[in-house]
């Protein structure tokens, strides 16, 4: 009865809805066939010619539940219409597939992420024996391998605190690779890694009065949830920095290429590959400004971490300008990583000023009561006076 109830509350997705959203990430190239909508990627030969196809499927169900989780995206196993099977849709007809463009060991449209970028570095071994691939960008920082005869999407393995999405290697060398999209504003989510910390720095803020902790609903079992007034970005060490960025296998081995890829991106000669980047990191010395990391602490009433121990925060390392606006001026709590504030010029009445969420206006309401959670406490410290960006100190 419940999920027929929030059936009619809940429209199926259409054709048209999901067609939107593969647009939107990337995804143009599709054979439509009656409810059936199949994502044209290219794929290597052989025997992980499905592997390839099965990983593109997985990324399209994170992907539509991401976009709209009310669309119910669900990977199905049968193979009445696919041999690795499908996605489907909460009461929808409509069926997501994917399928092999075809083209083999030459630059094809419609690149969309990183497993597509796998597939044709792998389709170019697979034609020519080996590749040299450079991945540069217009700065001349560049990340080669020559005589690459495999691409691992295995590397995508994040046990161990790892990062790469895709490993390249050769008979000398494995180059592990983490893809970023322009529009990435996430380094990594971070509620048991940064919890504690971040319980110390939220109830020294709210004994502070700087920030407020209301209480916005109990949860369906009975547990309290949080909201914050503002979100808090906190300035990390350059220890932190460097592993939420690197990781534990990009840095010395391999590194970070930022790029929303599109056919142009790829230059190709025989069996030599050029990726043009906006950005590759190898080192913190590359990072650029826009993509240093800070801390975020942020509402999302679907979080509950053991860490932090309030329920509805959320904790992610996120590039600066998600933290604190493209021009520094969003209104958020900046502290230092003991808690203390970072004194910002802030003008209410300057558009640029006003980059608060959506979410976060809507989950604060200031005429409800305050409630305190027990606090842990912490003493801040002096802030140290050198005010260059921790990941871009030396040590």
């Amino acid at each position: 009865m419940m999920r027929e109830f929030i059936n009619i509350l809940t429209e199926a997705a259409t054709k048209q809805d999901i067609q939107d959203i593969l647009a939107q990430n990337g995804y143009t190239d599709l054979k439509i066939s009656g409810n059936k909508i199949a994502v044209l990627v290219q794929v290597p030969d052989g025997q992980i010619k499905d592997a390839f196809r099965f990983k593109v499927l997985q990324d399209l169900e994170g992907i539509m539940n991401a976009a709209d989780p009310e669309l119910d995206a669900r990977y199905s196993p049968y193979r009445n219409i696919s041999s690795i099977g499908h996605v489907d849709f909460w009461e929808s007809p409509v069926k997501l597939l994917v399928k092999d463009k075809g083209v083999q060991g030459d630059k094809s449209a419609g690149v969309a992420n990183e497993i597509e970028l796998a597939g044709i570095l792998q389709s170019v071994i697979d034609k020519y024996g080996s590749a040299h691939v450079t991945f540069v960008d217009p700065r001349g920082k560049s990340l080669t391998i020559n005589n690459c005869t495999k691409v691992d999407i295995s590397g995508r393995d994040a046990k161990g605190r790892k990062k790469a999405d895709v490993v390249l290697v050769s008979p000398d060398r494995n180059l592990p690779i983490s893809i970023k999209k322009l529009n990435a504003e996430a380094w990594e989510s971070a509620d048991t890694l940064f919890g504690s910390k971040a319980r110390d720095i939220i109830d020294k803020l709210v004994d502070d009065k700087i920030v407020k902790l209301d209480k916005l609903e109990t949860s369906s079992d009975a547990q309290p949830i949080f909201s914050l007034s503002k979100e808090i970005v906190v300035e990390p060490t350059e220890e932190e920095a460097m592993s939420a960025i690197f990781g534990s296998d990009l840095n010395p081995q391999g590194g970070i290429v930022i790029q929303t890829f599109k056919p142009e991106h790829f230059v190709q000669d025989g069996n030599k590959v050029k990726v043009e980047c906006h950005a590759v990191i190898t080192n913190k010395e590359e990072i650029p400004e826009s993509h240093l990391m800070v801390w975020l602490l942020r509402n999302d009433s679907n979080r509950n971490s053991k860490a932090l121990g309030i329920r509805g925060i959320r904790i992610m390392a996120v590039t600066l300008t998600r933290g604190i606006g493209r021009t520094g001026k969003k209104d958020v709590i900046l502290v230092d990583q003991y808690g203390n504030v970072i004194d910002r010029k802030f003008d209410p009445n300057d558009e640029q000023d006003q980059e608060v969420t959506a979410k976060q206006l809507k989950q604060f309401d200031p005429e409800k009561t305050r409630v305190q959670i027990k606090p842990k406490g912490r003493q801040a410290v002096p802030r140290d006076k050198d005010t260059t960006p921790r990941q871009k100190r030396d040590k």
